[in-house]
């Protein structure tokens, strides 16, 4: 009797456990080309249960329900479906309609909710993974130049800056980059990676990038945009996908423009994810890019029109070490005391100075354009229940690319890690995250050049002579012998070079590994930059307990460790601690049976270094004016802190010249101006050349403050017809205490001006500072998105940028052409089984002018129209593809920017194996 009632509890405890949890199995497929539907939604209707299909389409879910039930099929791309299941012993065989997706794309980064990207309040670009995998450029950083409002600045094949409305620069600085909710700076230099640490290729879910002011949302320097990148959940996609990428570049080259010969191209990254249990999953990412990188070869005259054959003062662009400049004339003025004979030669030269230049080395053999990136990524989620996440996250970063600010850098061996921790809610998430930093071998063109001229043979030394007392003995022989002034300044320059170490020589690599391998702080050029940032942010949705409007709310606190090693920072007795802390709250309603939708933003900033906080705002309003018909209106406040580098760097960028923060602390207590008063270079210049000193104008300097600007916009979108997607915006901004740069000079020691005759006598500073006068910008933009039906898809956009008053106390380095046309023309599957796909696209931009931060040079960029085209095959049941395609196919060379490279094409072959 026992027994039996003892099998009969353990009987009903089965039928019990089997009647709380069934599991309902099933695949996925496309309706048209058979293949798997994977990263779909599949969901209890009215439940909360569900899961996604894997990269096979197949799902298993677990339900508490007894059947019959109701399945919500939905992913965007497909039409959704409802699908009835009666028995949970069968396995599901489900196929999805393909549907365009024109029109239906979601956002979050515009309000912090999810929403349609048709009805945003403001200006929003987005790319998804699909979109990527069927680009033609070779990765996501590079199909950005071809949205809406966006404009860029490459500095090398790693190393690519992004910004909207103007003032596009490298290594912009009001340029914000969030990477799965952290903020992907440099600690200490404050500018977005990039590349360098953000998503793998095959790791990017969705890009979303908002144009203009967005402090009010995502903080300090958001004032030219943000970019939001959100990485593959492992849930949702799993399995193994492998992209693999061979080409070749610099095709044509071994000239002036390009001396480097053709090239391989690699690029190389896989990511495994799985779904270990309902519970948990994880991901891993590896990306490894390796080229030759494209070569900055401007030969252009900093010092004047003449070249380095007809100007002896040359100083080239890109000819590193010819900022060494010095006035011969009290050389000459002490060989005609010596000699009264050479007065006839001599005395008609005293009647102007004679500057000099050191000769300057070109980039390409002196700067190593071996372009190699290394990301690694790990994630970790477990659900702790259905509504409640934990995500623990690493990733890392480390290679060697170069870029462009007052000179060129080689960043060689730098290291970057960011390390996440989040508890993830429907409703709330709490998250902390630290990025750490290690600058490597950075390499310092311009000031290293300088210094191995100085390691060979030093300028002037009173007690040996020296380069230039050589060079002007040479010069009046070559006079005296009856040469004419310009073959008698090349008969000097050969004559003081004799012996000079050559570009690549054994001689040369040793003297530049002692200067590069010495920190700066000890007379050398090399950084120890191991600056970190820690990060701590919460936030709520109220709508919960909130029933009659939207209302979300946030804290965050920051804190930068600032650890140069006093070679960037004054920071040489301990690290500089920089702390932020932030609150933010928004609030929507809609109204007028929900078709205005009203919504504000607020936002409190305390920076530590500034006794004063910050408070933005943004409002705006989207009326529905007509189905899939929005207008919408915004008023944008952003902020922005100055960066740690524009307060507080502290760095030789040059033979007796500093890059520098516009902080009191620098400006008094470290370069005492307040004793020694800075006058404009402009202004010293000319007392050079006149000997008049009522022409010397002194720099009127304040303790640097932040800067802001006050954004409308106003903007129409519109579905028309499910197959035209229309967009078009004006806007205009006023920004007010603009941080901009001024290049200054003090006698140290002394206020003799008469000492600014003798360049080795006083010191130059490029200060970042605020301008007094207010700047005003606007601009224009439409785009249209044709879906042609049958895969094929069409779109053009155009956006115009214009700065209205341009504040002249100060370089505000709009750098923008007039305007941008991009179109591209695609299709994403023809032919049977739509296996064949192909997509184009062209950018073109007018001439424009541009000035590169720091004052490394400003001049004209050309005009470009840089086409990119691909085709693939899919190889649908080994589940490949193959993509033969280019970039700048014509291979027509253009650049983006003043001292950047001119970048060529590349041709390449992609094998990509499960994709998703």
């Amino acid at each position: 009797m026992k027994k039996n009632v003892l099998c009969l509890l353990l009987f009903s405890t089965f039928i019990f456990a089997d009647l709380k949890a069934q599991v309902i199995r099933g695949n996925l497929k496309n309706e048209v080309t058979g293949e798997p539907a994977y990263a779909v939604s599949i969901h209890v209707k009215n439940s909360t249960e569900g899961t996604y299909s894997d990269d096979r389409g197949r799902f298993q879910l677990t339900v508490k329900k007894k059947p019959p039930i109701t399945l919500l099929i939905s992913s965007i791309g497909f039409e959704a479906k409802e699908v009835l299941v009666q028995n949970f012993n069968a396995v599901l065989e489900i196929t999805l309609k393909p549907t365009s997706i024109l029109g239906q794309e979601v956002v979050v980064s515009a309000s912090r909710v999810v929403q349609k990207k048709l009805s945003s309040p403001v200006t929003i670009e987005q790319i998804n993974s699909k979109e990527i995998s069927g680009s033609p450029q070779l990765n996501y950083m590079d199909m950005i130049q071809g949205l809406k409002g966006v404009d860029v600045t490459v500095s090398g094949i790693g190393f690519t800056s992004i910004s909207t409305r103007g003032f596009n620069t490298s290594g912009n600085t009001n340029f914000t980059q969030i990477v799965d909710g952290m903020d992907n700076q440099a600690p200490g230099l404050n500018f977005p990676l990039g590349s360098a640490i953000s998503l793998t290729q095959l790791d990017v879910d969705n890009i979303e990038i908002l144009s203009g002011a967005s402090s009010a949302l995502y903080g300090s320097r958001g004032l030219n945009g943000t970019m939001v990148m959100s990485g593959k959940n492992p849930f949702k996609y799993q399995g193994l996908s492998a992209l693999i990428t061979q080409g070749i570049n610099h095709v044509g080259g071994g000239n002036s423009k390009d001396p480097v010969g053709v090239s391989p191209y690699y690029d190389w990254t896989i990511r495994y994810a799985k779904k270990v249990s309902e519970k948990l999953a994880f991901k891993v990412n590896v990306q490894y890019t390796q080229a030759k990188d494209w070569v900055a070869t401007d030969s252009t005259n900093k010092n004047g029109i003449g070249t380095r054959f007809t100007d002896p003062n040359y100083n080239g662009v890109n000819y590193y070490g010819g900022a060494t400049s010095t006035d011969i004339n009290p050389f000459l003025q002490g060989a005609l005391a010596g000699n009264p004979a050479l007065a006839p030669i001599i005395e008609p030269l005293l009647a102007k100075p004679n500057y000099i230049s050191r000769t300057g080395y070109p980039e390409y053999g002196y700067l190593d354009n071996k372009a190699r990136m290394l990301k690694l990524n790990a994630e970790l989620r477990y659900k702790i229940n259905p509504k409640l996440e934990a995500i623990l996250s690493g990733t890392y970063g480390t290679g060697n690319v170069v870029y462009t600010n007052d000179t060129r850098y080689q960043l060689k061996d730098f290291k970057v890690g960011q390390y996440r921790l989040e508890l993830k809610s429907d409703r709330w998430f709490v998250r902390g995250y630290t990025t750490q930093e290690n600058s490597g071998h950075t390499i310092i063109a311009g000031p290293t050049a300088q210094y191995i001229n100085e390691a060979w043979k030093t300028s002037y030394d009173g007690n040996t002579g020296g380069w230039y007392p050589e060079y002007t003995s040479a010069l009046l022989g070559a006079l005296a012998g009856g040469a004419a002034l310009n073959d008698a300044h090349l008969a000097a320059r050969a004559f003081a070079d004799q012996g000079r170490v050559a570009l690549g020589s054994p001689e040369f690599n040793a003297l530049k590994d002692k200067i590069t391998g010495t920190p700066v702080s000890e007379g050398g050029t090399l950084f120890l930059d191991r600056s970190k940032l820690y990060n701590a942010e919460g936030q709520y949705n109220f709508s919960e307990l909130v029933k009659f409007m939207s209302v979300i709310a946030g804290v965050n606190w920051r804190l930068y460790s600032l650890d140069s090693k006093n070679t960037l920072f004054p920071d040489k007795d301990k690290p500089i601690h920089v702390k932020e802390y932030s609150a933010y709250l928004q609030l929507a309603k809609k109204v007028a049976q929900d078709r205005l939708n009203i919504s504000t933003s607020f936002r409190y900033d305390k920076n530590t270094l500034f006794s004063s906080p910050k408070v933005t705002s943004r409002a705006s309003l989207v009326y529905e004016v007509a189905k899939e018909k929005f207008i919408r209106f915004s008023y944008q406040n952003a902020y922005s802190f100055p960066s740690n580098i524009q307060a507080l760097q502290n760095t030789l960028n040059g033979y007796n010249s500093y890059a520098s923060g516009g902080s009191s602390f620098l400006l008094n207590d470290t370069y005492h101006f307040d004793k020694n008063p800075p006058y404009t270079l402009e202004s010293v210049s000319a007392y050079q050349q006149s000997g008049d000193a009522t022409v010397l104008k002194k720099f009127a300097y304040s303790d640097i403050k932040p800067q802001s600007v006050n954004a409308f916009e106003l903007g129409y979108a519109a579905l028309i017809g499910k197959r035209v997607l229309f967009d078009v915006l004006g806007y205009f901004s006023t920004w007010k205490n603009f941080i901009g740069y001024a290049n200054v000079a003090n006698t140290p020691g002394t206020n003799d001006v008469t000492a600014f005759k003798d360049h080795s006598t006083y010191v130059q500073y490029n200060i970042a500072f605020n301008g007094g006068q207010t700047v005003n910008t606007y601009g224009y933009a439409a785009s249209v998105s044709v879906d042609l039906s049958h895969n094929f898809m069409a779109k053009v956009n155009y956006f115009s940028d214009h700065l209205k008053n341009k504040n002249d106390t100060q370089v505000n380095n709009f750098n923008t052409p007039g305007y941008h046309i991009n179109m591209e023309f695609g299709n994403n599957g023809f032919g049977k089984k739509e296996v064949w796909s192909f997509s184009t696209a062209l950018r073109y931009k007018p001439g424009y002018f541009y000035v590169v931060t720091g004052g490394l040079a400003e001049g004209q960029v050309p005009s470009s129209a840089v086409i990119d085209a691909q085709v693939s095959y899919k190889l649908i049941k080994a589940r490949s593809a193959i993509k033969l395609g280019a970039t700048n196919i014509t291979n027509k060379y253009y650049s983006t920017g003043v001292a950047n490279p001119n970048i060529g094409a590349v041709y390449y072959m992609t094998y990509a194996y499960n994709v998703l």
